[in-house]
């Protein structure tokens, strides 16, 4: 077989992708990057996921995908063994034997500019978007804060977000007729971004993975909400970032045919009688 010219390898992927969210803007605990197979790959198609599960890796074989790139990186710690028993070791064995190259691009898509965080609140129709928690000069920077059009209340607001992320549940503290205007989130897990919210202002803060004794810290000494708080999901509010992922991809490499996954990733069902 004869490969195009025009066709990028993994490195080049990888290279354009992280000259937008930078490696530098990870976390510390972070592990991103090209984590299985080769960066000389030559790819024509590519799965975008959250997650990488079986069944993404099932999807990638079907449809002759030669890199997955997902949001949450497999190998967030390193493996003690990569054995065939193992969830992680048999996805492992499974993407070499089908020459597969894996791509993640976590914390330092979170933190970039148009990334995780502000594309969610995009989604949401805020305007006037920055950074809830910029760096020191602004390049990078983690959660979003935003205007609505107009005031609602939190019960209008809650409605919004419901349909917007396509949810059947949403855990909150805060009184439903309160009005909102200023809305702060974060995709993913963003509890530690609380106090940020707060002394922006917000009136409301959305993300992911709240702890129960996370609802106390928006509580006044008097016992009233200083803030709305909204658990919206880890996966709902992440979600989008696979259309984000293929949409940026693919203006830059026209050539290569980006498929968002069709496997919904999440471990988390919802019992709803």
């Amino acid at each position: 077989m004869v490969v195009s010219e025009s066709l990028p390898r993994a490195r080049d992927i990888a290279a354009k992708l992280e000259s937008w969210a930078k490696l530098s803007f990870a976390e510390s605990y972070d592990n991103v990057g090209l984590h299985v197979g080769s960066a000389n790959r030559v790819v024509s198609r590519a799965l975008v996921a959250l997650d990488l599960t079986p069944d993404v890796v099932d999807e990638a074989v079907q449809i002759e995908a030669s890199m997955i790139l997902t949001h949450h990186p497999l190998l967030f710690r390193a493996p003690p063994r990569i054995l065939d028993s193992d969830f992680i070791g048999q996805l492992i064995l499974r993407l070499a034997r089908e020459n597969i190259t894996l791509y993640s691009i976590h914390t330092n898509l979170d933190a970039a500019h148009g990334g995780v965080s502000i594309a969610l609140a995009d989604i949401l129709g805020l305007g006037d978007i920055s950074f809830l928690r910029p760096d020191s000069d602004n390049s990078s920077g983690m959660g979003a804060i935003g205007q609505l059009s107009r005031p609602q209340t939190l019960d209008a607001f809650m409605e919004h977000l419901r349909i917007k992320l396509n949810t059947p549940v949403l855990r909150y503290t805060g009184s439903t007729d309160t009005q909102v205007s200023t809305v702060a989130v974060c995709g993913g897990s963003g509890g530690s971004l609380i106090e940020a919210a707060l002394e922006a202002g917000a009136d409301v803060y959305v993300t992911g993975d709240l702890s129960y004794h996370g609802f106390f810290e928006v509580l006044g000494s008097d016992g009233d909400c200083r803030m709305a708080l909204v658990d919206a999901g880890h996966y709902e509010t992440e979600q989008h970032t696979e259309n984000l992922l293929c949409s940026w991809l693919t203006q830059r490499f026209p050539s290569v045919d980006f498929c968002r996954t069709k496997v919904c990733t999440s471990p988390i069902q919802y019992y709803i009688p």
